[in-house]
Order: structure tokens, then sequence, then C-alpha cells
């Protein structure tokens, strides 16, 4: 991600560029972008600015679903928003490069993690390989897993990817049983193209020999 950010003028700027290519069609506002790409306001707006300027983003009216504080009611409401060019240039070439996850590096991924709990398996598929049909793109299983730890880390790094990474946690015991039980869910996942950066289950999971 790093090679990025510096090609196209900083991290904040590339997350801000995926997200307006995954959500083509929304209108959004300012303060809507630095929510979910976890930016910081002033420099959100720069980016907009400078993204306007050049014909990548287009300012038009538009709605945008707000829901309370503490409440369920959403309401809709007349914003001035931002929204993906459709007849910028380069577009798809931007979607190409932006969206090629296939070279992060796993590793430093599983990284992320380490303060979650004990992680005795990790697999990425999905987004991270270039497979759009998979369950999952991250399977977490471990001992002691703080969940809002977790959700935290996968929250900011579904605002750097600019779009949801879909995952599954399960602890050991849960994990070994629907292994056994051949769970579809699970047999999904690992009959699925799919890359075990942490692997410490195997044994413990192999189904019994007749």
């Amino acid at each position: 991600m790093e090679l990025l950010s510096r090609l196209l003028g900083g991290q904040e700027r590339v997350k801000i560029m995926r997200y307006f290519l995954f959500h083509d069609k929304a209108v959004v506002s300012a303060s809507t972008v630095a929510e979910k790409t976890k930016s910081k306001a002033t420099t959100v707006r720069k980016e907009l600015n400078a993204l306007t300027g050049i014909g990548f983003l287009e300012k038009r009216r538009g709605k945008e679903f707000v829901t309370g504080k503490g409440k369920s009611v959403t309401k809709v409401k007349e914003i001035t928003g931002y929204t993906l060019n459709g007849e910028f240039p380069h577009n798809q070439a931007l979607k190409d490069l932006l969206f090629d996850f296939e070279l992060l590096d796993k590793r430093e991924l599983a990284a992320r993690f380490k303060p979650v709990g004990r992680i005795k398996l990790f697999i990425v598929s999905g987004v991270f390989l270039g497979e759009e049909d998979s369950r999952v793109d991250i399977l977490l299983v471990g001992e002691a897993i703080k969940r809002p730890k977790a959700d935290k880390v996968l929250e900011v790094l579904s605002a750097e990817l600019g779009r949801e990474v879909v995952y599954s946690i399960m602890d050991v015991e849960e994990y070994a049983y629907r292994y056994k039980m051949y769970d579809k869910f699970v047999r999904d996942i690992l009959d699925m193209p799919h890359e075990k950066v942490i692997d410490k289950l195997s044994e413990k999971t192999a189904p019994a020999q007749a």
C-alpha cells in the first residue's frame, strides 16, 4: 500500500479513490467520506477538492440516509455531495490498480491481528486472492479472541480497501467441531482458493482415520 500511496499522492487519497470507485453510483457528503475512510475532515475536504479539480469526482445534489444516535430511525437528507465521474477516462485502469490486493503482504495483514488474541489459523481468500465468489475474505480462528478489538482492526482495514471486508471469527473448539462435521460454511471456505497465512491447527483438526 505504501508504494501506491507514494505514486498517487498519499494514503488518504488512495482510500478516498477506492471508496468512490467501489461506490460508483453514490452521492456522498464530505463528512460521510471522512467517516467511511477513517480520515480527518480537513484532509478529506482537501482531497475531494483536488480529485474534483482533475475530473475524477464531480459535485452533485443527492440524498443521503442519516441514522440518529442511539436510534433505529433513518432519515433522508438532501445534500450537495460528491460522486464518481463516470466519464473520467482512467476509471477502469484505476480500478485494476487500486483493487489488486493479491500483492498485499499477507503476513503483515495477519500481524495486525496479533493484539486481538492467540491466533491459531488465519486464512485469506476472496478479495485478497481475486476470488469474488468466496464466502469470506478473512477467516480468523484463535483462543481468547477479543472480538471488539478484532472488529476495530477489520473496520480500519475496510476503510483502507474502500470496501467492506467479509470475515468470520471462531474459537478453536467451534472451528475444530465444524471442520470434523464437514460443516458447509467451513468446507466452502476451504474448497475455494485460499491461503493459510498462519496454521497451527492442521494436526488437531484432521479427521480421524478409519
